[in-house]
């Protein structure tokens, strides 16, 4: 067994401590593009990760790596595989054909190391992991292509023994994650694109607004609160977060971006400290 790693996420804001990340690999020339652009380029999506990761580590993020496996093309997308909770991480349950699998290679990861996984959602219930985020004694979800009403109500009972309760968020039609358009960055307050998620989630919480066409841009990671790691192609929306008074780290991740991901969905947060 590896060195032993808690899990403990009782807030997305929270000073980000251990994180799981994949270096993406050839596969992820097949990532879709987003519309008006063309596939990313996997040598330099390489370079851009690797710029990720020294950040994470500039930043006293102890950094998991998993290792490559050309099965998975996707798999640089870890956050997609599990979400953490206050006392363990609830694995997802990916259905879309090259992502079968990938939740696995992460569970034997996390359970080398020691890492209580509370358990897995389960058919009928399908879920992406990109779709759940905890915000202290919530636990917003969103239902999409790739998460569906009963897992929801399967996060609901993992949830329930931490006080957690389910928000729901609805997505605007096109958007694919809640992670894509809405990022916890303090203790109540998000980073959003209002016109795109709306719902019980938005609810009395600071929302740092981005306008539509800025929707790339709320898919940044907290690496603390009111401080984040954001793509640095995206100026206008890194200005808007500063005059919220939101330290930003501005890196290249326009490969990623090619493919709809932000830094968001490239990290699997393990462990975060507590918001005081």
């Amino acid at each position: 067994m590896d060195v032993a790693t808690t899990a403990c996420v009782s807030h997305e804001a929270g000073r980000l401590l251990t994180a799981v990340v994949a270096a993406p690999d050839a596969g992820f020339e097949r990532a879709k593009p987003i519309f008006g652009e063309g596939p990313p380029f996997a040598a330099r999506a390489r370079m851009e990760h690797e710029v990720f990761v020294r950040t994470l580590k500039r930043n006293r993020v102890d950094v998991v790596e998993l290792e490559p496996d050309e099965r998975f093309a996707l798999s640089t997308l870890v956050r997609s595989t599990a979400i953490a909770l206050p006392g363990g991480v609830v694995m997802a349950r990916l259905v879309e054909g090259e992502r079968r699998g990938e939740e696995e290679a992460v569970k034997a990861l996390l359970e080398r190391r020691g890492v209580r996984v509370l358990g897995a959602v389960e058919g009928p219930g399908i879920f992406d992991a990109r779709d759940a985020v905890v915000m202290g004694n919530r636990l917003v979800a969103a239902r999409t292509g790739a998460t569906n009403a009963a897992a929801i109500e399967q996060l609901a009972a993992f949830a329930q023994p931490f006080g957690l309760e389910i928000r729901e968020a609805r997505l605007a039609p096109g958007v694919s994650h809640l992670g894509d358009v809405f990022s916890p960055v303090d203790a109540e307050a998000v980073v959003a694109a209002p016109d795109l998620v709306s719902g019980a989630a938005m609810q009395g919480v600071e929302v740092v607004a981005l306008a539509r066409e800025m929707w790339l841009a709320a898919g940044c990671l907290a690496l603390a609160p009111r401080h984040v790691v954001m793509d640095v192609r995206m100026p206008t929306a890194c200005a808007v977060l500063k005059r919220a008074k939101i330290f930003v780290d501005a890196i290249d991740l326009y490969d990623f971006g090619r493919a709809g991901a932000g830094p968001w969905a490239l990290a699997l947060p393990l462990h975060r400290a507590a918001l005081r």
